[in-house]
C-alpha cells in the first residue's frame, strides 16, 4: 500500500480567517462549535521525504533492488501507466485537487527511478516546475533533495548536464552550481565550447539570482574562455560559431557576456569597470565592421562618465556617439548625443557653446522630421536666453515651440505660459 504524504486537518472557516488575519489561539475547539466545518489538505511538513522511499506500488509490486532499472521490455510495458497517472494527476490539478494530483505525481516519480537517471530528472523537472508554479514549496523540497542526491551519486557528465537544467528549474542555486562546477572539473578540457556553456549557466545563474559580484566573476572567467575561442576561430583551428536554434535559447556569445557584464557593473556601481568593460564591446563592433550597436555604447560609456564626475571625458564620448550616429544617419541618437553635450556645456555655463549645440540638433530633428524633439529643442533655446535677459530670443524660441506643440497637441498651456511671462518681462 502506498503511504499517504498528506494529512487532512479539519479547520473552521472562521479560524482559517482568523489564521488569515494574523490571530494566535490555542486551540481550534471553539470556532469549530460556531460554523460549518471545512476540510483543508496540506503537506505534512513532518513526513520523511516520499521521493527517497522504496516501498512497492500496485503497479510494481516486486521493484528491482536499489541502484537497478527495468529490463526494456518491462519498461514500454510500464511507460504507458505511468503516463497515465501523469494525466491523470494533471486533470486534478486543473479541477483544483492538488492533493490527489500530487499523490499521483509522488507514485509516478518513485517508479520513474527504475527507468534510470535521466528518465528520472526529466521526470522531477517537470513535476519540480509544478510544484514551483502553484506553490508547492515543501514538495518542491522533496523533488530538490531527490535531484541532490543523483547529483551526490553521478560523475556521468549527461546526467550532470540534465541535473544542472533540473535545478534551473527548481530555482535550487546553489545545487545548479555545484552541477556545473563538477562538469568544468570533470570535463571541461575536452571541449572548449563545452566548458563556454558550463560556465555561462553558471554566470546566468548569478546573474538571475541577482548575485551581481558572484556574476561578474563568472563573467570574467568566462570571457577568457570566449577569448581564447575567439582567437582560435581567428587562426582557424576552430570553426564559426553555430547559428542559433529558432525559437530556442541563443547560444553562448562573447558579445552577449560583454553586455552582461557591463549591466552587472553598473548595478553594482562600478561605473568604471563598466566603461571599460563597454569600450570593449565598442572594439569588438568595430572588428566586425558593425557601426550600429556603436553610438548606443558611446552615450551609455558617457553616462557613465557623468554619474563619476568625468565631464570632459563625458563630452568627448557623447561626440564620439554624434560621429558614428550621424554617419550611418541614427538621427535620433545623433540628436540625444547633442542634447546632452548641450547640457554638459549649459552645467558648465557655456551658453553660446550650448545654444551652438541645440542649433545643430534643430538640423538633425528636422531631417528625421521629430516635430517633438525640436519641440524640446526650442524649449532649451528659450530657457538659455531666458536665464540671459535676452528676452526677444527667448520669446522667439517658445514661439517656434508653442506652434510645434500645437500641431503636436501636446504642452500647449506649458508653452503659452512661458511666453506670457515673457512678455510681461519685454513690457
Amino acid at each position: 500500500m502506498v503511504r499517504p504524504i498528506f494529512k487532512s486537518i479539519k479547520i473552521s472557516a472562521i479560524a482559517l480567517m482568523l489564521v488569515a488575519v494574523g490571530f494566535h489561539f490555542p486551540t481550534l475547539s471553539a470556532a469549530q462549535n460556531q460554523s460549518e466545518e471545512v476540510d483543508l489538505g496540506v503537506l505534512d511538513p513532518f513526513a520523511p521525504n516520499p521521493l527517497l522511499s522504496q516501498e512497492a506500488d500496485p503497479l510494481l509490486p516486486n521493484p528491482p533492488t536499489d541502484g537497478n532499472i527495468l529490463s526494456e521490455s518491462q519498461q514500454e510495458t510500464l511507460a504507458p501507466e505511468l503516463d497515465r497517472l501523469n494525466a491523470e494527476a494533471t486533470t486534478l490539478l486543473a479541477a483544483g485537487n492538488a492533493i490527489a494530483a500530487f499523490e499521483l505525481w509522488t507514485r509516478e516519480l518513485r517508479l520513474r527511478r527504475y527507468f534510470g537517471p535521466l528518465e528520472e530528472i526529466a521526470a522531477l523537472e517537470r513535476v519540480g516546475l509544478i510544484s514551483w508554479e502553484n506553490g508547492q514549496r515543501l514538495y518542491l523540497e522533496f523533488i530538490t533533495d531527490r535531484l541532490h542526491q543523483i547529483l551526490l551519486n553521478s560523475p556521468d557528465q549527461t546526467i550532470l548536464e540534465a541535473l544542472g537544467n533540473a535545478f534551473e528549474t527548481v530555482r535550487a542555486k546553489d545545487y545548479g552550481i555545484q552541477a556545473y562546477q563538477r562538469l568544468l572539473e570533470i570535463y571541461a578540457e575536452d571541449n572548449i565550447w563545452q566548458k563556454e556553456g558550463w560556465l555561462n549557466a553558471i554566470a546566468l545563474i548569478y546573474l538571475n539570482w541577482l548575485d551581481y559580484p558572484q556574476a561578474a566573476a563568472a563573467y570574467r572567467e568566462l570571457l577568457i574562455t570566449q577569448q581564447q575561442i575567439e582567437n582560435l576561430r581567428q587562426r582557424g583551428e576552430l570553426p564559426p560559431p553555430p547559428p542559433p536554434i529558432e525559437n530556442g535559447n541563443p547560444p553562448p556569445s562573447l558579445l552577449q557576456s560583454l553586455r552582461n557584464l557591463s549591466f552587472i557593473y553598473e548595478q553594482m556601481g562600478e561605473l568604471l569597470e563598466a566603461i571599460a568593460t563597454r569600450e570593449r564591446l565598442v572594439e569588438y563592433h568595430l572588428r566586425q565592421s558593425n557601426l550600429v550597436p556603436i553610438a548606443d555604447q558611446k552615450i551609455a560609456i558617457a553616462t557613465n562618465h557623468e554619474q563619476l564626475g568625468q565631464f570632459q571625458q563625458a563630452g568627448e564620448a557623447y561626440q564620439q556617439a554624434y560621429q558614428f550616429a550621424i554617419n550611418i544617419q541614427q538621427f535620433e541618437n545623433a540628436s540625444i548625443a547633442l542634447a546632452r553635450l548641450a547640457k554638459l556645456y549649459v552645467d558648465q555655463n557655456q551658453t553660446q557653446t550650448a545654444l551652438e549645440l541645440y542649433q545643430a540638433q534643430l538640423l538633425v530633428n528636422q531631417r528625421s522630421f521629430n516635430f517633438f524633439a525640436m519641440m524640446n529643442t526650442y524649449d532649451n533655446i528659450g530657457e538659455i536666453h531666458r536665464q540671459k535677459q535676452a528676452y526677444s530670443q527667448a520669446l522667439q524660441a517658445f514661439q517656434r515651440a508653442l506652434q510645434l506643440a500645437q500641431q503636436l497637441q501636446h504642452k500647449e498651456d506649458y508653452f503659452l505660459a512661458k511666453i506670457d511671462e515673457i512678455n510681461r518681462q519685454i513690457r
